[in-house]
Protein backbone atom coordinates (compact mmCIF):
# COMPACT_ATOMS: atom_id res chain seq x y z
CA UNK A 1 0.00 0.00 0.00
CA UNK A 2 2.97 2.19 1.14
CA UNK A 3 5.00 2.13 -2.30
CA UNK A 4 2.04 2.83 -4.27
CA UNK A 5 0.87 5.80 -2.09
CA UNK A 6 5.19 6.63 -2.45
CA UNK A 7 5.15 6.31 -6.15
CA UNK A 8 1.99 8.61 -6.86
CA UNK A 9 2.27 11.28 -4.32
CA UNK A 10 5.13 11.36 -1.90
CA UNK A 11 8.47 10.75 -4.25
CA UNK A 12 6.92 12.96 -6.76
CA UNK A 13 6.79 15.72 -3.72
CA UNK A 14 9.82 14.83 -3.10
CA UNK A 15 11.34 15.58 -6.48
CA UNK A 16 9.64 18.74 -7.03
CA UNK A 17 11.52 20.14 -3.76
CA UNK A 18 14.61 18.78 -4.32
CA UNK A 19 14.48 19.50 -8.20
CA UNK A 20 15.35 16.41 -9.14
CA UNK A 21 13.73 14.08 -11.83
CA UNK A 22 14.71 10.68 -11.00
CA UNK A 23 10.83 8.99 -11.57
CA UNK A 24 10.88 10.48 -15.22
CA UNK A 25 14.39 9.48 -15.53
CA UNK A 26 13.35 6.17 -14.31
CA UNK A 27 10.41 5.86 -17.29
CA UNK A 28 12.47 6.96 -19.82
CA UNK A 29 15.03 3.87 -19.04
CA UNK A 30 12.14 1.28 -18.40
CA UNK A 31 11.26 1.87 -22.05
CA UNK A 32 14.67 2.17 -23.44
CA UNK A 33 16.11 -0.41 -22.11
CA UNK A 34 14.47 -2.99 -25.12
CA UNK A 35 15.86 -0.21 -27.82
CA UNK A 36 17.75 -2.16 -30.54
CA UNK A 37 21.37 -1.20 -30.18
CA UNK A 38 21.45 1.53 -33.35
CA UNK A 39 18.45 3.55 -31.35
CA UNK A 40 20.24 3.70 -28.55
CA UNK A 41 23.37 4.54 -29.85
CA UNK A 42 21.43 7.38 -31.74
CA UNK A 43 20.42 8.38 -28.36
CA UNK A 44 23.74 8.48 -26.97
CA UNK A 45 25.22 10.43 -30.20
CA UNK A 46 22.30 13.09 -29.49
CA UNK A 47 23.25 13.48 -26.33
CA UNK A 48 26.71 13.82 -26.85
CA UNK A 49 26.51 16.67 -29.80
CA UNK A 50 24.49 18.11 -26.80
CA UNK A 51 27.27 17.65 -24.52
CA UNK A 52 29.76 18.67 -26.93
CA UNK A 53 28.50 21.66 -27.55
CA UNK A 54 27.65 22.95 -24.02
CA UNK A 55 31.60 22.18 -23.33
CA UNK A 56 33.08 24.52 -25.71
CA UNK A 57 30.92 27.25 -25.29
CA UNK A 58 30.98 26.91 -22.02
CA UNK A 59 33.82 25.53 -19.95
CA UNK A 60 36.85 26.72 -19.90
CA UNK A 61 39.09 23.65 -19.93
CA UNK A 62 37.45 22.35 -22.99
CA UNK A 63 37.36 25.34 -25.27
CA UNK A 64 40.87 25.93 -23.95
CA UNK A 65 41.80 21.87 -25.15
CA UNK A 66 39.75 22.02 -28.22
CA UNK A 67 41.43 25.30 -29.89
CA UNK A 68 44.92 23.86 -28.50
CA UNK A 69 43.59 20.89 -30.96
CA UNK A 70 42.06 22.92 -33.57
CA UNK A 71 38.61 21.00 -32.94
CA UNK A 72 35.72 22.59 -32.86
CA UNK A 73 32.41 20.55 -31.63
CA UNK A 74 31.47 20.14 -35.43
CA UNK A 75 34.23 17.36 -35.52
CA UNK A 76 32.47 15.55 -32.69
CA UNK A 77 29.56 13.72 -34.06
CA UNK A 78 29.49 10.38 -32.88
CA UNK A 79 31.24 8.57 -30.07
CA UNK A 80 33.59 7.04 -32.35
CA UNK A 81 34.75 11.14 -32.62
CA UNK A 82 35.64 10.92 -29.23
CA UNK A 83 39.30 9.54 -29.74
CA UNK A 84 39.81 13.49 -31.22
CA UNK A 85 39.77 14.91 -27.58
CA UNK A 86 42.69 14.20 -24.76
CA UNK A 87 41.65 11.83 -22.02
CA UNK A 88 40.82 13.34 -18.58
CA UNK A 89 42.93 11.94 -16.02
CA UNK A 90 42.05 13.09 -11.90
CA UNK A 91 45.24 14.95 -12.10
CA UNK A 92 43.71 17.01 -14.85
CA UNK A 93 40.77 17.67 -12.59
CA UNK A 94 42.78 18.37 -9.07
CA UNK A 95 44.73 21.39 -11.33
CA UNK A 96 41.90 22.72 -13.64
CA UNK A 97 38.62 22.28 -10.95
CA UNK A 98 37.93 25.66 -11.18
CA UNK A 99 38.12 25.76 -15.35
CA UNK A 100 36.03 22.65 -15.34
CA UNK A 101 32.84 24.27 -14.51
CA UNK A 102 30.41 25.07 -16.62
CA UNK A 103 30.26 28.96 -16.39
CA UNK A 104 26.57 29.21 -17.10
CA UNK A 105 25.80 27.14 -14.40
CA UNK A 106 24.76 28.81 -10.55
CA UNK A 107 26.48 27.47 -7.29
CA UNK A 108 23.04 25.98 -6.28
CA UNK A 109 22.69 24.22 -8.73
CA UNK A 110 25.70 22.31 -8.73
CA UNK A 111 26.33 19.07 -6.17
CA UNK A 112 29.52 19.11 -4.46
CA UNK A 113 30.71 15.33 -4.14
CA UNK A 114 34.23 13.24 -3.70
CA UNK A 115 35.34 10.16 -4.37
CA UNK A 116 36.39 7.80 -2.06
CA UNK A 117 40.27 8.34 -2.57
CA UNK A 118 40.89 4.93 -2.29
CA UNK A 119 44.91 5.38 -2.91
CA UNK A 120 45.03 8.14 -0.33
CA UNK A 121 43.94 10.87 -2.61
CA UNK A 122 40.59 11.84 -2.59
CA UNK A 123 39.13 13.76 -5.57
CA UNK A 124 36.34 16.62 -5.63
CA UNK A 125 34.37 17.14 -8.30
CA UNK A 126 30.78 18.52 -8.95
CA UNK A 127 27.52 16.77 -10.32
CA UNK A 128 24.14 18.80 -11.50
CA UNK A 129 20.73 17.42 -10.59
CA UNK A 130 19.87 15.90 -13.94
CA UNK A 131 23.23 13.85 -13.32
CA UNK A 132 22.14 13.02 -9.75
CA UNK A 133 18.69 12.38 -11.14
CA UNK A 134 20.04 9.20 -13.50
CA UNK A 135 22.44 8.00 -11.51
CA UNK A 136 19.92 7.24 -8.65
CA UNK A 137 17.57 6.02 -12.16
CA UNK A 138 19.71 3.78 -13.19
CA UNK A 139 20.47 2.32 -9.97
CA UNK A 140 16.31 1.89 -9.79
CA UNK A 141 16.17 -0.10 -13.08
CA UNK A 142 18.49 -2.55 -11.96
CA UNK A 143 17.10 -3.36 -8.59
CA UNK A 144 13.94 -3.56 -10.53
CA UNK A 145 15.44 -6.26 -12.38
CA UNK A 146 15.55 -7.61 -8.83
CA UNK A 147 11.76 -7.23 -8.28
CA UNK A 148 12.37 -3.73 -6.40
CA UNK A 149 9.67 -0.86 -6.62
CA UNK A 150 10.23 2.75 -5.58
CA UNK A 151 9.30 2.93 -2.29
CA UNK A 152 9.78 -0.95 -1.18
CA UNK A 153 11.97 -0.61 1.98
CA UNK A 154 15.92 -1.55 1.67
CA UNK A 155 18.71 -1.02 3.74
CA UNK A 156 21.76 0.98 3.58
CA UNK A 157 25.07 -0.40 5.20
CA UNK A 158 27.60 2.41 4.86
CA UNK A 159 30.88 3.16 6.78
CA UNK A 160 29.70 6.46 7.06
CA UNK A 161 27.66 7.01 10.43
CA UNK A 162 24.53 8.79 9.65
CA UNK A 163 24.44 12.19 12.12
CA UNK A 164 22.31 14.41 10.03
CA UNK A 165 19.03 14.74 10.78
CA UNK A 166 17.73 15.73 7.51
CA UNK A 167 19.50 12.58 6.24
CA UNK A 168 17.79 10.49 8.77
CA UNK A 169 14.64 12.22 8.03
CA UNK A 170 15.03 11.07 4.09
CA UNK A 171 15.58 7.78 5.21
CA UNK A 172 12.54 7.76 7.23
CA UNK A 173 10.56 9.02 4.07
CA UNK A 174 11.97 6.78 1.63
CA UNK A 175 11.92 3.55 3.67
CA UNK A 176 15.33 3.05 4.43
CA UNK A 177 17.20 1.19 7.28
CA UNK A 178 20.69 3.16 7.63
CA UNK A 179 23.46 0.42 9.09
CA UNK A 180 26.49 1.66 10.58
CA UNK A 181 28.98 -0.99 8.93
CA UNK A 182 31.55 -0.46 11.88
CA UNK A 183 28.72 -1.42 14.78
CA UNK A 184 28.74 -5.12 12.82
CA UNK A 185 31.54 -7.12 14.72
CA UNK A 186 31.05 -10.85 15.56
CA UNK A 187 29.40 -10.42 18.90
CA UNK A 188 26.68 -8.05 16.88
CA UNK A 189 26.14 -9.75 13.75
CA UNK A 190 23.12 -11.69 15.50
CA UNK A 191 21.42 -9.01 17.08
CA UNK A 192 22.22 -6.60 13.47
CA UNK A 193 20.79 -8.84 11.55
CA UNK A 194 17.54 -9.24 13.40
CA UNK A 195 16.93 -5.75 13.35
CA UNK A 196 17.42 -6.15 9.33
CA UNK A 197 15.22 -8.87 9.39
CA UNK A 198 12.17 -7.28 11.11
CA UNK A 199 12.53 -4.17 8.86
CA UNK A 200 11.69 -6.84 5.85
CA UNK A 201 13.89 -5.12 3.32
CA UNK A 202 13.47 -5.53 -0.85
CA UNK A 203 17.42 -4.88 -1.21
CA UNK A 204 20.14 -4.84 1.04
CA UNK A 205 22.72 -2.52 -0.19
CA UNK A 206 26.32 -2.58 0.99
CA UNK A 207 30.51 -2.61 -0.43
CA UNK A 208 31.04 -5.75 -2.01
CA UNK A 209 34.18 -6.60 0.58
CA UNK A 210 31.84 -5.48 3.36
CA UNK A 211 29.17 -7.55 2.49
CA UNK A 212 31.68 -10.88 2.27
CA UNK A 213 32.98 -9.98 5.66
CA UNK A 214 29.34 -9.62 7.12
CA UNK A 215 28.58 -12.70 5.19
CA UNK A 216 31.92 -14.66 7.36
CA UNK A 217 30.49 -13.20 10.34
CA UNK A 218 27.49 -15.13 9.81
CA UNK A 219 28.68 -18.38 8.46
CA UNK A 220 31.15 -18.42 11.70
CA UNK A 221 28.19 -17.47 14.20
CA UNK A 222 25.40 -20.20 11.90
CA UNK A 223 23.30 -17.09 10.31
CA UNK A 224 21.03 -17.85 7.48
CA UNK A 225 18.92 -14.59 6.11
CA UNK A 226 16.02 -15.01 3.00
CA UNK A 227 13.77 -12.35 1.67
CA UNK A 228 15.95 -9.85 -0.06
CA UNK A 229 18.52 -8.96 -2.82
CA UNK A 230 21.61 -8.31 -2.00
CA UNK A 231 23.03 -5.33 -3.89
CA UNK A 232 26.72 -4.94 -4.02
CA UNK A 233 29.04 -1.92 -5.31
CA UNK A 234 31.78 0.04 -4.82
CA UNK A 235 34.93 -2.57 -4.53
CA UNK A 236 35.57 -6.04 -6.15
CA UNK A 237 33.16 -8.76 -6.59
CA UNK A 238 35.22 -11.69 -6.09
CA UNK A 239 33.77 -14.49 -7.53
CA UNK A 240 34.97 -16.08 -3.56
CA UNK A 241 32.67 -13.28 -2.23
CA UNK A 242 30.10 -13.72 -4.49
CA UNK A 243 29.65 -17.68 -3.31
CA UNK A 244 29.42 -16.65 0.52
CA UNK A 245 27.29 -13.44 -0.10
CA UNK A 246 24.38 -15.70 -2.07
CA UNK A 247 25.05 -18.99 0.49
CA UNK A 248 24.22 -16.65 3.42
CA UNK A 249 21.44 -14.73 2.20
CA UNK A 250 19.86 -17.43 -0.25
CA UNK A 251 20.03 -15.04 -2.79
CA UNK A 252 21.61 -14.18 -6.10
CA UNK A 253 23.80 -11.30 -5.76
CA UNK A 254 23.47 -8.18 -8.30
CA UNK A 255 26.33 -6.18 -8.50
CA UNK A 256 27.02 -2.84 -9.80
CA UNK A 257 30.49 -0.20 -11.29
CA UNK A 258 30.31 2.90 -11.33
CA UNK A 259 32.58 6.09 -10.01
CA UNK A 260 32.90 9.78 -9.48
CA UNK A 261 29.09 9.49 -9.67
CA UNK A 262 28.56 7.96 -12.44
CA UNK A 263 26.14 4.66 -12.88
CA UNK A 264 28.18 2.67 -15.61
CA UNK A 265 26.76 -1.13 -15.41
CA UNK A 266 24.54 -3.30 -13.60
CA UNK A 267 23.76 -6.50 -13.59
CA UNK A 268 20.66 -8.11 -14.51
CA UNK A 269 18.47 -11.26 -13.73
CA UNK A 270 20.39 -13.38 -16.11
CA UNK A 271 24.07 -12.18 -14.78
CA UNK A 272 25.82 -12.36 -17.80
CA UNK A 273 28.11 -9.41 -17.57
CA UNK A 274 26.95 -6.14 -16.66
CA UNK A 275 25.12 -3.78 -18.38
CA UNK A 276 26.62 -0.64 -19.53
CA UNK A 277 23.96 2.08 -18.81
CA UNK A 278 24.33 3.52 -22.36
CA UNK A 279 21.46 6.04 -22.31
CA UNK A 280 23.75 7.82 -20.02
CA UNK A 281 27.27 7.15 -20.33
CA UNK A 282 29.37 6.31 -23.22
CA UNK A 283 32.06 3.66 -22.47
CA UNK A 284 35.62 3.09 -23.79
CA UNK A 285 37.92 0.23 -23.14
CA UNK A 286 41.56 1.54 -24.20
CA UNK A 287 44.96 0.22 -24.50
CA UNK A 288 48.33 2.15 -25.69
CA UNK A 289 45.02 5.05 -26.59
CA UNK A 290 43.20 2.77 -29.27
CA UNK A 291 39.80 0.42 -28.54
CA UNK A 292 40.92 -2.98 -27.23
CA UNK A 293 38.93 -6.19 -28.79
CA UNK A 294 36.38 -8.20 -27.50
CA UNK A 295 37.93 -10.17 -24.46
CA UNK A 296 40.65 -7.60 -24.50
CA UNK A 297 41.88 -5.88 -21.15
CA UNK A 298 41.47 -2.26 -21.58
CA UNK A 299 41.93 0.92 -19.77
CA UNK A 300 37.98 2.17 -18.57
CA UNK A 301 37.45 5.50 -20.05
CA UNK A 302 33.89 7.16 -19.41
CA UNK A 303 31.72 10.21 -20.78
CA UNK A 304 29.20 11.21 -18.51
CA UNK A 305 26.33 11.98 -21.02
CA UNK A 306 24.61 14.19 -18.16
CA UNK A 307 26.69 16.14 -16.14
CA UNK A 308 26.87 20.19 -17.08
CA UNK A 309 27.70 21.30 -14.35
CA UNK A 310 30.84 19.56 -14.63
CA UNK A 311 31.60 17.63 -18.02
CA UNK A 312 33.64 15.02 -17.33
CA UNK A 313 34.62 13.65 -20.98
CA UNK A 314 36.32 10.68 -21.69
CA UNK A 315 37.51 10.28 -17.70
CA UNK A 316 40.23 7.47 -17.00
CA UNK A 317 38.87 6.02 -13.70
CA UNK A 318 41.86 4.16 -13.82
CA UNK A 319 40.09 0.80 -13.85
CA UNK A 320 41.08 -2.10 -15.52
CA UNK A 321 38.04 -3.90 -17.31
CA UNK A 322 37.72 -6.21 -20.59
CA UNK A 323 34.15 -6.18 -22.58
CA UNK A 324 32.19 -8.00 -25.20
CA UNK A 325 29.79 -7.52 -28.29
CA UNK A 326 27.77 -10.12 -27.49
CA UNK A 327 24.23 -9.87 -26.38
CA UNK A 328 22.53 -10.63 -23.23
CA UNK A 329 19.91 -13.22 -23.52
CA UNK A 330 17.73 -11.01 -21.47
CA UNK A 331 16.68 -9.32 -25.00
CA UNK A 332 17.93 -5.60 -23.53
CA UNK A 333 19.58 -4.31 -25.97
CA UNK A 334 22.27 -2.39 -23.47
CA UNK A 335 25.88 -3.56 -24.41
CA UNK A 336 27.66 -4.99 -21.79
CA UNK A 337 30.55 -5.08 -19.92
CA UNK A 338 32.18 -8.68 -18.95
CA UNK A 339 34.06 -8.37 -16.59
CA UNK A 340 36.15 -5.28 -14.30
CA UNK A 341 39.56 -6.39 -12.73
CA UNK A 342 40.64 -3.86 -10.83
CA UNK A 343 42.13 -0.62 -10.27
CA UNK A 344 44.98 -0.47 -12.31
CA UNK A 345 47.38 -0.08 -8.95
CA UNK A 346 45.25 -3.27 -8.23
CA UNK A 347 47.35 -4.97 -11.10
CA UNK A 348 50.94 -6.56 -10.43
CA UNK A 349 52.91 -6.17 -13.85
CA UNK A 350 55.74 -8.75 -13.76
CA UNK A 351 59.30 -8.12 -15.07
CA UNK A 352 58.24 -10.86 -18.03
CA UNK A 353 55.79 -8.51 -19.03
CA UNK A 354 52.59 -10.54 -17.42
CA UNK A 355 49.66 -9.65 -15.11
CA UNK A 356 48.33 -10.73 -11.81
CA UNK A 357 44.81 -9.70 -10.98
CA UNK A 358 44.33 -9.36 -7.53
CA UNK A 359 41.80 -11.97 -7.75
CA UNK A 360 45.14 -14.40 -7.86
CA UNK A 361 45.92 -13.64 -4.28
CA UNK A 362 42.29 -13.79 -3.05
CA UNK A 363 42.28 -17.22 -4.28
CA UNK A 364 45.52 -17.96 -2.46
CA UNK A 365 44.56 -16.46 0.78
CA UNK A 366 41.08 -17.69 0.98
CA UNK A 367 41.46 -20.83 2.51
CA UNK A 368 44.28 -20.03 4.26
CA UNK A 369 42.69 -20.24 8.14
CA UNK A 370 46.29 -18.47 9.94
CA UNK A 371 45.79 -15.46 7.89
CA UNK A 372 42.98 -13.09 8.92
CA UNK A 373 44.36 -10.53 6.66
CA UNK A 374 46.52 -9.55 3.89
CA UNK A 375 47.95 -7.08 1.49
CA UNK A 376 50.18 -7.32 -1.50
CA UNK A 377 52.31 -3.61 -2.59
CA UNK A 378 54.67 -3.60 -5.24
CA UNK A 379 57.49 -1.30 -4.45
CA UNK A 380 58.84 -1.66 -7.72
CA UNK A 381 58.77 -3.68 -10.73
CA UNK A 382 61.29 -6.98 -8.93
CA UNK A 383 59.23 -6.53 -5.65
CA UNK A 384 56.65 -7.58 -3.67
CA UNK A 385 56.04 -6.95 -0.36
CA UNK A 386 53.36 -9.17 1.62
CA UNK A 387 51.59 -7.77 4.53
CA UNK A 388 50.21 -10.04 7.12
CA UNK A 389 47.79 -10.60 9.97
CA UNK A 390 47.81 -13.89 11.26
CA UNK A 391 46.39 -15.52 13.76
CA UNK A 392 47.16 -18.83 16.49
CA UNK A 393 46.39 -21.08 13.67
CA UNK A 394 49.26 -19.77 11.38
CA UNK A 395 51.95 -22.48 10.15
CA UNK A 396 55.34 -22.79 8.73
CA UNK A 397 54.16 -24.83 6.09
CA UNK A 398 51.36 -21.94 4.87
CA UNK A 399 54.82 -19.44 5.38
CA UNK A 400 56.21 -21.82 2.71
CA UNK A 401 52.91 -22.28 0.32
CA UNK A 402 52.58 -18.27 0.28
CA UNK A 403 55.55 -17.62 -0.83
CA UNK A 404 56.54 -20.41 -3.17
CA UNK A 405 53.18 -19.83 -5.09
CA UNK A 406 53.87 -16.25 -5.14
CA UNK A 407 57.54 -16.70 -6.59
CA UNK A 408 56.37 -19.12 -8.83
CA UNK A 409 53.52 -17.11 -10.16
CA UNK A 410 55.78 -13.60 -10.11
CA UNK A 411 58.86 -15.10 -11.59
CA UNK A 412 62.15 -15.15 -10.42
CA UNK A 413 63.23 -11.76 -10.50
CA UNK A 414 61.03 -10.85 -8.28
CA UNK A 415 62.05 -10.50 -4.47
CA UNK A 416 59.31 -11.50 -2.14
CA UNK A 417 59.11 -10.08 1.35
CA UNK A 418 56.72 -11.35 4.02
CA UNK A 419 55.76 -8.95 6.93
CA UNK A 420 53.87 -9.70 9.94
CA UNK A 421 52.01 -6.35 11.02
CA UNK A 422 48.97 -5.86 13.30
CA UNK A 423 47.19 -3.64 10.89
CA UNK A 424 46.56 -2.71 7.61
CA UNK A 425 45.39 0.44 7.05
CA UNK A 426 42.05 1.29 5.15
CA UNK A 427 41.60 4.29 2.56
CA UNK A 428 39.51 6.89 1.32
CA UNK A 429 36.39 8.58 2.74
CA UNK A 430 34.94 5.23 3.08
CA UNK A 431 37.39 3.18 4.69
CA UNK A 432 38.29 0.53 1.57
CA UNK A 433 40.94 -1.77 1.90
CA UNK A 434 43.23 -2.06 -1.01
CA UNK A 435 44.27 -6.05 -0.94
CA UNK A 436 46.70 -4.89 -4.04
CA UNK A 437 48.56 -2.26 -4.53
CA UNK A 438 50.73 -1.36 -7.04
CA UNK A 439 53.37 1.07 -7.27
CA UNK A 440 54.59 0.19 -11.07
CA UNK A 441 53.21 2.21 -13.73
CA UNK A 442 50.99 -0.21 -15.69
CA UNK A 443 51.51 -0.74 -19.34
CA UNK A 444 48.22 -0.49 -20.85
Amino acid sequence: MYSSVFRTLVFPALEWYSGTTIQQHLAALNKSQWWSKDQIAELQNKKLRMLIRHAYDNVPYYHRIFSQRGITPENIKTKEDLKKIPVLTKDDIRKNLPDLIARNTRPSDRIESHSSGSTGEPLKYYIDKRSYSAGWAQTFRCWSWAGFQLGDPYVKISLNPRTSMVKKIQDRVLQTKYVFAMGITDTTIAQEMEKIRAFNPKIIRNYASHMYTMAKLMEKNDIQYQGATVATTGSMLFPQYRNVIEKQFNCRVFDAYGGESTAVSFECEEHNGYHISDEDVIVEFLKEGEQVVPGERGRIVFTNLDNFAMPVIRYDIKDIGTYTDESCPCGRGLSLMKSVEGRDSDIIMTPSGDFIVVEYFVILFEYMAGVDQFQVIQDTLDHLTVKIIKNQQFTDEELHHIRNEIQKRAGPDVRIAIEFVQDIPVYGREGKRRLVLSHVPLKI
